[in-house]
């Protein structure tokens, strides 16, 4: 071993690049543990990219190393290094790593390595003098490149030569050039000459572009049960149309968006067709056609609550879904002797007349024993709904309700039909965890009753909530997406009738597990003659919750919620309810599971001090 310090720095660097198979022995005969300390540049990026290059960082805890390793491992982060300070624009720093006080290049090194003792660890010092920066001299790109994507050429002569300022000069002129429809464009890397008298750096790009391609024939791999005129539909290219990457994109977002394709991948030809065309290739995979789901969720006030649903992806092989669902609730809630049940059944037809316009048809049951009436009903609605953008959609309808109602009195039958239309707007990142973006809806439900003096009345609701990243907002404070800031407001109003002279179930409620935490369900706002919720048409709430994540799979969350609801149509206008309390997120595949614990602010509204919720999902 002795006469391998003789050896020259390339063959060491040779060897310790070619695996770590022959150091095995080595290590397994003699360990030295090492302490690496590298003195910091100054810049932070620069500083991060040697410690994300260097092997004697990134090896120091998962692979022991014996005196021979290390001091190979200590020559390849020389070259390691270089490679980061020129792409940087520095091509002529000075790299030094020492060993136990020893330059890698003193021939006395190995020997000296090979007489320490494994404790303490030996110290490995890295420095680099940067040296001075490299400039961009002469700078041209080459080719029949049309002056829309010679325009994002932005290298200019005099700018520092950064490799990755370089490459991407590349890049923006490759992409205008696929926006502009030249399919087959090549911009390849370029020659590059570095002038260490000038120190300077000459870089020429050779772009190709090739033909301007329209898109031709679509050929479809992967087809099981979903037919083929129903997936080029929902992918909405036509050819003809001029070739764009960013249009394939959304056709395919546009594609797995209807719900029974668990990937798709759409690659354009090498070559055009017959007709001057660029032939495309979608491949893609069906998701399971029936799938079973289970869920429930718990509160002190409520009980426990249990669903579930079967569901068929793709009912007549153009994606239509059939789910069945059914929902047991107030289990071991207040009044253990009157469960409350649910059964529903929806059809939805994608794509109906025309791309983008979905079908759905509802028909449903439920009896019902809550805090503020019991229900006994048949419900039934058609709505059309309809994506204008990947963010908004625009849904209306008409329902029909025949119900059995009683509240602290005699039972009265309702028939309303109901015309509901809806906007809806979702640029957040994630359904059930949302990080970032905004969610908007907004209702208008003008109602008939179709019963004798059945009253005349239309709901407007507005329901909306925004995510804040903190992380990306100060990015010293916290890593991106890690400290949430999520709010919610809702606003509803019920004019044409009296809130007395409105069907109890269409009236609004307040407080529980999905309104104001901490107080007890539908137990904010106006009271009965006994005591029990009567219910409003008016309608204020509004949250405010800080999600912190805890390592990899919790989070921890405080907030606050405020609720009132009036009698008189004007959200606001009685007494606000207040609650606050903290919670618990357990994050898994399918969503986060959620425990909050709150208490409410006006203890005379009455119930538990505390009320316990758990369930699937963020609370909004």
């Amino acid at each position: 071993m002795g006469g391998a310090a003789a050896w020259p720095r390339w063959m060491r660097g040779a060897i310790a690049c070619a695996g770590v198979t022959l150091a095995t022995a080595v290590w397994a005969l003699d360990v030295l543990p090492y302490r690496l300390v590298i003195t910091p540049i100054g810049d932070p990026q620069i500083d991060q990219a040697i410690m994300d290059a260097s092997l004697l960082a990134k090896l120091h805890d998962q692979v022991p190393v014996g005196p021979f390793a290390l001091l190979s491992r200590a020559d390849a982060d020389i070259g390691r290094i270089d490679t980061v300070m020129r792409s940087f624009g520095y091509y002529d720093a000075d790299i030094q790593v020492r060993i136990a006080g020893t330059g890698t290049d003193d021939a006395t090194v190995l020997s000296l390595l090979e007489t320490l003792p494994p404790s303490p660890p030996v110290r490995v010092e890295v420095s680099v003098v940067p040296g001075p920066l490299y400039h961009l001299a002469t700078v041209r790109l080459e080719g029949p490149v049309p002056d829309d994507a010679r325009a994002a050429f932005q290298l200019t002569p005099g700018a520092p030569a950064r490799a990755r300022e370089v490459l991407n000069a590349g890049d923006a002129v490759l992409n205008a050039l696929l926006k502009d429809g030249f399919a087959l464009a090549r911009v390849p890397p370029p020659d590059a000459l570095v002038n260490h008298d000038t120190r300077t750096m000459d870089v020429v790009f050779h772009a190709e572009p090739g033909p301007q391609l329209a898109i031709g024939t679509i050929r479809v791999i992967g087809l099981e049960h979903l037919r083929e005129v129903a997936m080029l539909r929902r992918l909405g290219l036509n050819p003809g149309e001029p070739f764009s990457p960013s249009r394939l994109e959304q056709a395919r977002q546009d594609l797995l968006s209807g719900g029974v394709l668990a990937w798709a991948r759409l690659t354009p030809g090498d070559v055009p067709d017959a007709q001057g065309r660029l032939p495309l290739t979608l491949e893609l995979a069906e998701r399971p056609r029936r799938v079973v789901r289970m869920a429930g969720a718990f509160a002190t006030d409520e009980g426990l609550t249990l669903s579930g649903s079967w569901t068929h992806r793709n009912l007549l092989g153009g994606g239509e879904r059939l789910t069945l669902r059914g929902d047991v609730g107030e289990i071991g809630g207040r009044n253990v002797n009157a469960l409350s049940y649910l059964a529903n059944t929806t059809l939805e037809l994608p794509d109906v007349w025309m791309r983008d316009l979905d079908l759905r048809l509802d028909l449903g049951a439920v009896n019902e024993s809550l805090v503020a009436y019991d229900r006994e009903a048949v419900t039934a609605g058609l709505a059309f709904a309809r994506r204008l953008s990947p963010r908004l959609s625009l849904e209306a309808g008409v329902a029909f309700e025949h119900s059995r109602i009683s509240q602290e009195g005699p039972a009265e039958d309702y028939q309303i039909l109901s015309l509901p239309l809806s906007l809806h707007y979702d640029s957040t990142d994630d359904r059930l965890d949302p990080r970032r973006g905004l969610r908007l809806t907004a209702e208008l439900i003008p109602a008939q009753g179709l019963q004798g003096d059945g009253p005349d009345f239309a709901l407007g609701r507005l329901v909306g909530a925004a995510y804040l990243d903190l992380g990306r907002l100060r990015p010293g404070w916290s890593e991106p997406g890690r400290r949430i800031l999520a709010g919610r407001l809702v606003l509803g109003s019920i004019v044409g009738a009296r809130a007395q002279e409105v069907p109890p179930d269409w009236r609004f409620y307040a407080g529980g597990g999905g309104s104001v935490r901490g107080y007890p369900f539908q137990s904010i706002g106006p009271r009965t003659a006994w005591g029990s919720p009567a219910g409003g048409d008016g309608l204020l709430e509004y949250s405010l919750e800080l999600r912190q994540r805890l390592g990899a799979r919790w989070g921890a969350v405080a907030f606050v919620d405020a609720g009132s609801v009036s009698s008189d149509s004007t959200p606001g206008t009685d007494a606000v309810a207040v609650g606050v309390g903290m919670g618990l997120r357990y994050f898994t595949p399918i969503g986060p599971v959620r425990a909050d614990v709150a208490t409410p602010l006006d203890r005379d509204i009455g119930g538990s001090p505390v009320q316990l919720y758990i369930g699937i999902g963020q609370a909004f």
